[in-house]
């Protein structure tokens, strides 16, 4: 069915009908009322936005420390992950990990000391070669130095007092090679940065004197003060520049005093040259200081009628202090025999040789013996090895040059 329409009469006398509404409020209560609710209204939105800010703060730090809380969770769990995959591994693989890190440690340690060793080795490079090693640890037998170890090189020997100046003991020093016409300045260098007291020896060098040339071919020009002490010790000042310039090839010295030729000496007498044999026939001993000082071979005080007299007497002991044999009791020969500058010395089947210290101080002792006696070459036979240290024993060996090294 369509709803009737409402005629406006009809609706008019229906409003009619209804109720009557009063409002008993004032016009200033009606006022106050909307007032109160305009205000309310303007601190609504203030409360709203200050608790949304309050919310929004509070919601992101627990977003930070949750998104922190997880990362040290899967840090921690990644750490725990990785010590259990590695205690889970089996022994020799945990075994080859820590082979690995060691190895890593070891090739940067490695790494570290080869630049080192690289520095060391420049800065060795850069001493001069001319001058003494000063060692802090003694040798236990300072070697001999042999035509073959002086290529481009040159030595200087001085004879220097042992510490009691008892004997004489040259001390040798390898160079760089110089012109023979600057021998004796070499020497006098030597002399000045030579340390005697750690080898175990006197303070003697250097001396209150000039050495020169001389005026004829291998002689050395000494030039001594009036007042020196040197003319009253003048027996161990003459032995030790005996014994020094030998090594030198010189074969006369010269003296003068003050400008003035010649010199006074306390026991010698006046003295306007001395001779420097060349041939001493000394037999060597063995010296050493103490326990932490190198063993030098020194030649005796005496010399001796021919060679095998000589190397019998490296087996003696004199009654010096410091001073023992060179050559043991038990390195026996048979038969001495010559031929021009080679010596031949036959060994016995019981001869003791080893390759060791106290054998190639033997052996280098009889050397220089037989370099005393003129002799060039020396022919060990029936040897019982072949080699001694550097020494050859199958073949004939060349004297050495001079003893002692100590650079």
């Amino acid at each position: 069915m369509r709803k009737p329409r409402w005629k406006e009469n009809e609706i008019e006398d229906m409003l009619h009908q209804l109720p009557k509404v009063q409002d008993k409020r004032t016009k200033d209560e009606v006022y106050a009322r909307i007032h109160n609710k305009k205000r309310k209204k303007q601190w609504f939105p203030l409360i709203v936005g200050v608790a949304s800010l309050f919310l929004m703060v509070v919601l992101a730090s627990s977003l930070i420390i949750g998104k922190e809380g997880t990362t040290s969770k899967e840090e921690s769990s990644d750490k725990k992950l990785a010590v259990s995959e590695l205690k889970s591994l089996p022994d020799h693989e945990q075994q080859d990990s820590k082979v690995k890190d060691k190895s890593a440690e070891d090739k940067e340690e490695n790494s570290k000391l080869q630049s080192k060793r690289e520095e060391d080795i420049e800065t060795k490079e850069e001493v001069i070669d001319s001058e003494p090693v000063k060692k802090d640890k003694a040798v236990a037998l300072a070697p001999a130095i042999y035509p073959d170890d002086l290529k481009n090189k040159s030595t200087i020997t001085m004879g220097v007092p042992d510490n009691q100046q008892n004997v004489v003991i040259p001390i040798s020093i390898v160079v760089n090679r110089y012109d023979e016409s600057d021998t004796l300045n070499q020497l006098v260098n030597q002399m000045s940065d030579i340390n005697e007291e750690q080898y175990g020896l006197s303070d003697y060098f250097p001396l209150d004197i000039e050495i020169t040339q001389g005026t004829e071919m291998n002689t050395a020009h000494i030039e001594l003060h009036e007042d020196s002490q040197l003319l009253d010790e003048d027996i161990l000042f003459l032995h030790t520049m005996e014994e020094t310039l030998s090594y030198l090839n010189i074969e006369k010295m010269t003296f003068a005093t003050d400008g003035k030729q010649g010199a006074r000496f306390a026991h010698a007498g006046f003295l306007k040259e001395a001779d420097i044999p060349q041939q001493k026939n000394r037999t060597f001993l063995l010296y050493q200081n103490d326990e932490s000082s190198p063993k030098f071979l020194v030649p005796s005080n005496m010399d001796y009628q021919d060679f095998e007299e000589a190397l019998q007497a490296g087996k003696e002991e004199p009654d010096i202090e410091g001073i023992s044999s060179a050559i043991p009791d038990d390195l026996i020969w048979e038969k001495i025999s010559s031929d021009g500058d080679l010596v031949t010395i036959q060994l016995a089947e019981q001869a003791a040789i080893e390759n060791g210290e106290d054998s190639l101080q033997a052996l280098e002792a009889i050397l220089f013996i037989a370099k005393e006696f003129g002799f060039n070459r020396v022919k060990f036979e029936n040897a019982p090895i072949e080699k001694v240290g550097n020494l050859n024993l199958t073949e004939d060996i060349v004297v050495p040059k001079a003893p002692n090294q100590v650079n």
